[in-house]
């Protein structure tokens, strides 16, 4: 009896505690090939390309990076849940943004991923690689919202992605101080 109460218990308790919003490992600063995509006075994200093979020092691998102020540390999102995800893609049945979406030199799908768990990061498309464009805090909800392909100005095509704020200080919890 006791076990079977223990049990359910546990159930219970993994039934009510969410899954977490990222996926993230230490990680040394970006130094090359990457740029702030926004920052705010806790964390600031930062997102890596290729860069150019071109350089003496070669390519980089892209990656999204998140700073913490308070613990001076840096750690790499490699994937992001997709809860309350909204996904998009390049084609539309409306001609205004089938028009608009016409110039862009790669397509994208990412309607698929709403069945999945997690999406890698950064994000994929038929022949690129897709970074955060605006990222958002709302201090109510405390998640930050991640906005994907939003510069098309066509609402089916943008990928929306949420993290909550407690999951990236679980996160530098984990990650030991720089100083240290």
């Amino acid at each position: 009896m006791g076990v079977v109460t223990i049990l359910l218990l546990v159930m219970l308790q993994a039934a009510v505690t969410p899954r977490a919003t990222i996926v993230a490992k230490p990680s040394e600063p970006p130094r090359r090939n990457f740029r702030v995509v926004y920052y705010d006075e806790s964390f600031l994200f930062a997102a890596r390309n290729y860069g150019d093979a071109r350089d003496a020092a070669g390519n980089t691998e892209p990656g999204l990076f998140v700073h913490s102020k308070e613990r001076d540390a840096w750690v790499q999102i490699t994937a992001i849940s997709t809860t309350d995800g909204k996904f998009g893609k390049s084609t539309s049945d409306d001609p205004e943004a089938s028009r608009k979406l016409s110039l862009a030199s790669v397509g994208w799908d990412h309607t698929q991923f709403s069945s999945v768990p997690y999406v890698e990061q950064p994000l994929r498309t038929s022949g690129s690689i897709v970074f955060p464009e605006r990222i958002e805090y709302d201090g109510r909800s405390g998640r930050y919202t991640l906005r994907y392909l939003s510069s098309w100005g066509v609402p089916s095509a943008e990928t929306v992605l949420y993290i909550r704020r407690v999951d990236l200080i679980d996160a530098f919890a984990k990650t030991p101080f720089k100083n240290r």
